[in-house]
């Protein structure tokens, strides 16, 4: 791992759970959606969203939902979810 990168997770470290926890109330309140939409719901930026996603995951407590595109770029996007 590059000393940059290593320096940047590990400030980042102390803060993941606060984030974890707006992610996944964002989530609750959508119900699913792609990290734009968890971002605009949590109000957190989207690389602050799409970054933890899959801790998340790994985690086991989102899974993915199915893909949409993307109107801007034409790209797909993963559509996440919280398991119940």
């Amino acid at each position: 791992m590059k000393t940059t990168s290593y320096l940047a997770h590990e400030s980042v470290k102390p803060h993941k759970e606060r984030v974890h926890t707006k992610i996944i109330r964002g989530l609750r309140k959508i119900k699913k959606g792609t990290f734009e939409d968890i971002a605009n719901a949590c109000g957190l930026k989207d690389q602050q969203v799409w970054k933890r996603l899959s801790e998340l995951k790994r985690q086991d407590k989102i899974i993915e939902d199915g893909i949409r595109i993307c109107d801007d770029s034409g790209r797909p996007r993963t559509i996440w979810k919280i398991i119940d």
